[in-house]
């Protein structure tokens, strides 16, 4: 059986951090052929830079390539996340620079380059932030659905109300126009959204389980999670949500996850309500909408998977 071929498009931020460690100890399962970067979590050159340390860490150096992207949306004035992902994104945690440098492609081109010839064995994108990159891909480049088997985004909201606004959730309110373009784009989607990553939070204990595992890894991944709970308790009182590494989680467990089909819009009218995410919950969608999870499971899958580290 082939293994599921696999792009990551991130912003990293913690969590984004999180879910790739994940993606890269699944190896078993999918295969990752790129990392792509954006503005986000924090600017462009620190994202690019993140995703450089974090492909390190896991032993990956030049084996995977990373590509940096859009350093700003595609219409609204740049907004980053540092009060949630400290001013490098990665919460302050000492990492040593990345010796490894990115990709000199650019990260539109990757995905359109690398689309383009996987037409006939489409790949899986997994979006966590902003969607700047994929629908400039998606706007040059048309017939790279071709080679898109579906789209995996983490963004949005519909019953938990925004984390950014009252409203909107960040990646989304973020860059509104991108998101728009992606969720109209008619291409098979999955949402992990904030209906249901709010059901997903990390406890200390979670936590102390990862670093029990005791590998170099496993202990900077609990780290990761420990900071964003220490920021997501400065900000919001609560620990934090698994946001970004339910996308990945929900590629190896999707029995784990549910919700209903729709499409979606974006709100782009300026106001209290730009960048809200409106679903309309139809059979005959292209957007699974996951709205339910067995959060214990998925703590689980994450563990087993952080546990390969030590092996």
């Amino acid at each position: 059986m082939r293994k599921r071929q696999i792009i990551i498009d991130c912003d990293p931020g913690l969590d984004d951090a999180v879910a790739l460690l994940v993606a890269f100890a699944a190896s078993d399962m999918m295969d990752v052929v790129g990392i792509t970067t954006v503005a986000g979590n924090v600017p462009a050159p620190l994202t690019l830079r993140n995703a450089r340390i974090i492909r390190e860490l896991a032993g990956k150096g030049r084996e995977i390539p990373v590509c940096g992207g859009a350093p700003v949306p595609l219409l609204r004035d740049p907004v980053t996340a540092e009060d949630f992902h400290g001013t490098t994104g990665l919460g302050g945690i000492p990492f040593p620079k990345p010796r490894v440098r990115a990709s000199r492609a650019n990260a539109v081109n990757f995905l359109v380059r690398t689309l383009r010839a996987a037409k006939g064995f489409p790949m899986t994108l997994v979006v966590t932030g902003p969607m700047t990159n994929v629908a400039l891909a998606l706007t040059i480049a048309p017939d790279i659905r071709e080679g898109l088997k579906e789209i995996v985004v983490m963004g949005g909201a519909d019953t938990e109300g925004g984390n950014i606004t009252p409203h909107a959730e960040f990646n989304i309110f973020a860059d509104p126009h991108a998101a728009q373009a992606v969720f109209q784009s008619g291409i098979p989607m999955r949402v992990l959204n904030l209906d249901v990553t709010h059901q997903m939070l990390t406890s200390d204990e979670q936590v102390d389980r990862v670093r029990a595992l005791g590998s170099p890894v496993a202990i900077r991944a609990a780290d990761l999670l420990a900071a964003s709970n220490q920021l997501e308790e400065q900000g919001k009182g609560r620990k934090a949500p698994l946001h970004d590494p339910s996308t990945i989680l929900a590629l190896l467990r999707p029995d784990l996850f549910e919700g209903p089909m729709a499409t979606v819009s974006v709100e782009l009218q300026a106001g209290e309500r730009f960048g809200r995410t409106v679903p309309d919950y139809r059979q005959d969608g292209h957007i699974r909408w996951y709205n339910k999870v067995d959060a214990d499971a998925v703590f689980s899958e994450m563990l087993g998977q952080l546990a390969r580290y030590g092996e």
